[in-house]
């Protein structure tokens, strides 16, 4: 498959990555109603705005709370109209409104859009997707524009659709499909005026583990990097200064996570943060300040739902005290082979160096001999891989252009 990706130049690529622990999570107070998981989420200033999901007894809700950030107190506010009651939606907003788009309650998928209007309390009911409802969606905001991206309907059990909803003119286009097939619960964010996305379950039941990145002016997609693990579903991905974080999920083995990633979108550095000290989790809300990141409600390992809120301060920040690797490949662009140097005396132990593909496959091993190693890929087809090197210091993850 060929992708805009294939067109980028990389010709050094450095990583600075250490598994680093010098954020700290903390149990705040728990999400005011009964515990659950799949609802929904969107930030209006200071104040986070959660809801609906599925309660114990497999019964959807419609009730909605307001969480303020800066005194980290919950409210309760207007509820969706009653019959709205849903889980699977997709949550976003604008400066001044919220929203809540699509998802499901029993048989009946929704393809409608609520406006919550924060200054009055109330919902409003708007223009309706033209086509039909869907949940698992994921969705980003750019520029007031929501594009909202594949998810499920009462047809087909994943789809590859991706319609944009102005904000102002109330009004939907239908964009171009996803370019690697089907998505259903993925996890996505926008930053710097491009949206992305990782992660979600594709019609083959594959549990996908790319990260690609979507251009609103060209109307296109690029990989621009794979997670340094499984793929995953019922993940959340949030943008925080120039990082996107990524927690929990669930992988194709049914094990829950509570780790904590952090993708660096100028350098595509991967780090791992800490963990939140508790079972590993899917489907909760998450939102951040800019600051502080939040994880609310969910479902664990033992299929117990939850309502628990936890916070971690500054995930997005650089740990003063971490390793400094670098990890250089050249020549990069190349024709099948290529150097590998890793400069730093902190990693020198034995590592384990593998080639994945574009999809996150391993394709071959790379024998350990010492920090200046050749990498021999010219039996693989051309195109775009990654270098994953690992031992007990962490994992670094580099890209190779094999022309």
């Amino acid at each position: 498959m060929t992708l805009l990706y294939k067109y980028r130049i990389f010709f050094l690529f450095i990583l600075v990555q250490k598994i680093s622990f010098s954020q700290t999570w903390l149990q705040i107070s728990d999400f005011p109603s009964t515990e659950r998981d799949d609802g929904t989420c969107f930030v209006i200033g200071s104040k986070a705005y959660c809801g609906t999901g599925q309660q114990t007894g497999w019964i959807a809700v419609g009730d909605m709370y307001s969480f303020d950030m800066n005194t980290e107190l919950w409210s309760t506010i207007t509820a969706l109209p009653a019959g709205a009651e849903r889980q699977y939606a997709s949550g976003f907003s604008d400066t001044n409104y919220g929203f809540v788009f699509g998802g499901k309650n029993g048989s009946n998928y929704y393809n409608d859009l609520y406006k919550y209007d924060p200054l009055t309390g109330n919902w409003q009911i708007k223009t309706p997707l033209p086509a039909l409802g869907r949940m698992g969606a994921s969705c980003f905001v750019i520029n007031g524009i929501a594009y909202i991206v594949g998810g499920r309907t009462s047809v087909n059990y994943t789809i590859d659709e991706v319609w944009a909803y102005n904000i102002t003119a109330d009004t939907w286009t239908q964009k171009n499909n996803f370019p690697l097939g089907t998505r259903w619960r993925a996890a996505a964010a926008s930053q710097n005026n491009k949206g992305y996305l990782i992660f979600g379950l594709d019609s083959a039941n594959n549990y996908c583990n790319e990260l690609l990145e979507y251009n609103p002016i060209t109307d296109t997609w690029a990989q621009v990097s794979t997670f340094p693990g499984n793929g995953r579903i019922y993940a959340a991905m949030q943008s925080i200064s120039d990082d996107l974080v990524i927690t929990a999920g669930m992988d194709s083995l049914g094990v829950n996570y509570n780790d904590m990633w952090r993708l660096n979108t100028s350098n595509l550095v991967w780090q791992q943060l800490a963990s939140i000290p508790a079972q590993g989790r899917r489907a909760g809300m998450v939102f951040n300040s800019s600051t502080t990141l939040y994880y609310t409600a969910g479902i664990d390992q033992a299929n117990t739902r939850l309502k628990e809120t936890w916070k971690v301060f500054n995930p997005a920040g650089i740990n003063e005290n971490s390793e400094r690797v670098t990890v250089s490949v050249f020549p990069n662009p190349g024709t099948g082979k290529f150097n590998l140097s890793i400069g730093n005396l902190g990693f020198n132990k034995p590592a384990k160096i593998y080639i994945l593909d574009v999809f996150g496959n391993y394709v071959q091993e790379v024998e350990w001999s010492n920090q200046n190693i050749t990498i021999d890929i010219s039996s693989l087809p051309k195109g775009l891989y990654f270098v994953k090197i690992e031992n007990e210091n962490g994992i670094r993850i580099a890209k190779i252009m094999h022309q």
